[in-house]
């Protein structure tokens, strides 16, 4: 009977100690103290980049230009004064019911502060300058704390109009 209490007694104070165990361990690793998080961590903060229509319309017959002929998009050239700055390729956007139909569509340079200017260069049809200046502002975002506005954007050498939507410029130009 002794060795039966004795075994009893064990049993007990084995059954216990997992529980103490377990319980140990959640509270050591629910006290520990970890680094504060990052909200801004795996966040990508670019923004969607400025895109430049120009819609060149024949000031004596009201047609678009880049519709009515068979312009070659690789003849075109499109040449930032800036040297640091690549050259772009346009593409003339040909699809009815596109937001920029019938524009020779570019991108611009918005990621840095400072005016810019660009030379379009159209072969047997026409050149135009284009200059404008980026700002930064203030965004509100810490992840993001500002970002760059394309501002006073100007086609130098011809009447035009221009139109923004969110970062798309659309210009008819006159010719």
């Amino acid at each position: 009977m002794k060795t039966r209490q004795l075994a009893d007694s064990l049993t007990r104070k084995f059954y216990y100690l997992p529980l103490i165990l377990l319980g140990a361990v959640s509270f050591g690793t629910g006290c520990q103290k970890s680094k504060p998080s990052n909200p801004c961590e795996g966040i990508v903060s670019e923004g969607t980049p400025t895109l430049v229509g120009l819609v060149l319309v024949d000031g004596q017959t009201g047609e678009n230009i880049l519709l009515s002929r068979n312009i070659d998009t690789s003849t075109i050239t499109i040449i930032p004064e800036a040297t640091d700055i690549p050259a772009e390729r346009g593409a003339i956007v040909k699809e009815p019911g596109a937001p920029m139909y019938g524009s020779l569509v570019f991108r611009v340079a918005d990621t840095k502060e400072g005016a810019f200017k660009y030379t379009i260069n159209i072969p047997d049809v026409a050149s135009a300058t284009l200059s404008y200046t980026n700002k930064k502002e203030k965004s509100g975002n810490e992840c993001n704390p500002y970002y760059i506005v394309v501002t006073d954007p100007v086609i130098e050498d011809h009447e035009f109009t221009v139109s923004r939507t969110g970062h798309r410029l659309l210009f008819n130009v006159t010719l």
